[in-house]
């Protein structure tokens, strides 16, 4: 053991002048007095000898998994002959008025890089207190700053009632995946006043910002990022033209009799009607089960099954056919010809009067700038939200694991130190 102890603390044999330890079930005590050297004063900086006198510090060391450990270190305090006065020898073991040592500082603060490990874990298995690790994690968690990024990614993401707010708004790097901020509220006041305190020049750097499509978003960003190119993620119009689609599933679903083999149809297979024809396996061969007597067969492929679930009402094959073109506008257009493409679909649902895609035509009159932008590539990849949507899982995460938390200040702290490793300093 004192091999191990000189090895932690960074101590030759000759530091130490007294040592002896005492084994108390899984309690390891160890007690500790340094060697008598020559200190200078830390007020005249005269090295002095003479003893004033000794007192004890326990300290919690909790750096063995399976063993606690407790050093009783017995602190000498030296006599300055010049002034007079008396003065601490040198501490290895911890800091200035702690009671943990310093090695137990860095594993709590290890242990909390780890999205997945709560406050009151690091406090068992470095047998402190939870309130001792909230307190480590608020003294010794530096983030260093995060700069302004070229490719700005802006979402909300629910966290808990803060200020009246449940949604935090997050700010990512497109490019590393960084998160540059979390923000206690999504609302426009409190964002317009959190992007006036960014410097304009710095502002300015940004040329893209991705965002969905909440309306506070796009206006934020026209007051005040003024040189960047605002673009909506392609995800969130997909989702919208899938809605619009399903409704219309449903209305048709529903005109039918709950016992007919339509609704049962499209009851049961409606999955592979939602589904992006990209990612549905024609290969595959469709087991119906009980409901085969409706096909005629009890093993059929999707596109037969697919053909017989739009003959059922020819409103619902237009609808699907709309579904369908814009996910071949949003996997093949670009840049250039998207607008054209947009145009056309457009026309497409104002011809067919479908009313369930009224409001998609609506969405896309109206963000049709922003959408178009979607479709420019930054260093080789699509511009869209998919970095904060995967981070945001991560914050949730956090939250979910913790029950919540009621500082939101140590929430985001807690965010940016365990998600952004590489900006980490303590």
């Amino acid at each position: 053991m004192r091999d191990i102890i000189i090895k932690l603390f960074n101590l030759e044999p000759s530091d130490i002048e007294d040592f002896h330890e005492i084994q108390c079930g899984r309690i390891t005590q160890c007690s500790i007095t340094l060697k008598q050297r020559p200190t200078p004063c830390p007020r005249c900086n005269k090295a002095s000898r003479t003893v004033h006198d000794y007192y004890e510090r326990t300290l919690k060391h909790a750096v063995f998994v399976e063993n606690d450990m407790v050093v009783v270190y017995r602190k000498r305090r030296y006599y300055c002959t010049a002034c007079q006065k008396p003065f601490p020898e040198n501490n290895p073991f911890s800091l200035p008025g702690k009671r943990i040592s310093q090695a137990t500082v860095i594993r709590i603060m290890k242990l909390l890089q780890h999205d997945s490990i709560t406050f009151s874990t690091v406090a068992q298995l470095t047998d402190v207190s939870t309130t001792t690790v909230m307190r480590v994690f608020d003294e010794h968690a530096g983030i260093s700053t995060v700069p302004l990024p070229r490719c700005l990614c802006i979402d909300e993401v629910f966290v808990s009632k803060f200020l009246q707010a449940e949604y935090a708004c997050v700010l990512l790097d497109f490019d590393t995946g960084a998160i540059y901020d979390l923000v206690p509220s999504r609302k426009k006041d409190d964002l317009a006043t959190y992007f006036s305190g960014i410097n304009k020049g710095t502002r300015n750097y940004v040329k893209y910002i991705s965002i969905d499509m909440w309306e506070n978003y796009r206006v934020l960003a026209q007051e005040y990022f003024p040189n960047a190119l605002l673009c909506v993620d392609s995800f969130h119009v997909v989702k919208n033209i899938n809605y619009a689609f399903d409704r219309v599933r449903i209305r048709i679903m529903k005109s039918f009799d709950r016992s007919s083999e339509e609704y049962r149809l499209l009851k049961r297979y409606n999955w592979l009607l939602k589904k992006s024809r990209d990612n549905v396996d024609f290969e595959r061969i469709i087991d119906l089960r009980r409901y085969y007597h409706i096909i005629g067969s009890r093993y059929v492929s999707p596109e037969a099954l697919i053909n017989r679930l739009l003959s059922i009402d020819p409103w619902l094959e237009i609808a699907y056919t709309l579904k369908c073109d814009y996910e071949a506008i949003n996997s093949s257009a670009a840049y250039h010809n998207a607008a054209r493409y947009i145009d056309k679909y457009i026309e497409d649902i104002r011809i067919y009067g479908i009313p369930e895609f009224r409001a998609v035509e609506k969405m896309l009159k109206n963000w049709k700038h922003e959408i178009v932008n979607c479709f420019l590539t930054y260093r080789g990849r699509r511009i869209s939200n998919g970095p904060i949507e995967a981070m945001n899982s991560r914050i949730k995460l956090i939250r979910r694991n913790a029950n919540g938390y009621r500082n939101f200040y140590r929430f985001r702290l807690r965010c940016l130190y365990t998600l952004n490793k590489g900006y980490i300093k303590y």
